[in-house]
């Protein structure tokens, strides 16, 4: 289960990914991306491990669905499901997974509360990392873009 756990966090942190770059020269932007633009970003089409496969994002209103096919070594390939949704918090983007499929099986309340724990750590620790002065003002999601608002830091 820890394995599988792993796997629906690396799907999970691919789609995020794609979504969390910001530029930072404005004082305040608004910056959209197309669902296209999404599917056809590196992390996407090349994702980080090799048992992953088949990885598409699918923009809804107010959420993300990543698909995903993953393989692991002497086992059955599985399809999986992850639904997003995200939230603002002291001008940072937070994401929650609200629903994962494994097969067409919804995993359990207890597995959803232990992926967004390790979301959230490692959320946390790629904007140290990597993010841009400012604060998000606005994140909204439609069927086929994502808008982010934010202003720079004064």
């Amino acid at each position: 289960m820890n394995t599988y756990r792993k796997i629906v966090i690396t799907i999970t942190l691919l789609a995020l990914l794609a979504l969390a770059v910001v530029p930072a020269f404005a004082q305040s932007a608004t910056v959209t991306w197309t669902e296209e633009d999404i599917n056809s970003s590196y992390r996407v089409t090349n994702p980080a491990r090799r048992s992953v496969t088949n990885v598409s994002v699918d923009l809804q209103p107010e959420q993300v669905v990543v698909n995903a096919t993953v393989t692991l070594r002497g086992k059955t390939p599985v399809d999986v499901v992850t639904t997003l949704t995200p939230s603002i918090s002291n001008g940072r983007i937070f994401w929650t997974v609200t629903a994962v499929t494994k097969d067409g099986q919804p995993v359990s309340q207890d597995i959803l509360n232990q992926i967004n724990a390790s979301i959230t750590s490692s959320w946390r620790h790629y904007v140290k990392e990597h993010g841009r002065p400012g604060r998000v003002t606005a994140i909204e999601i439609t069927d086929d873009t994502v808008t982010i608002t934010y202003s720079r830091s004064r």
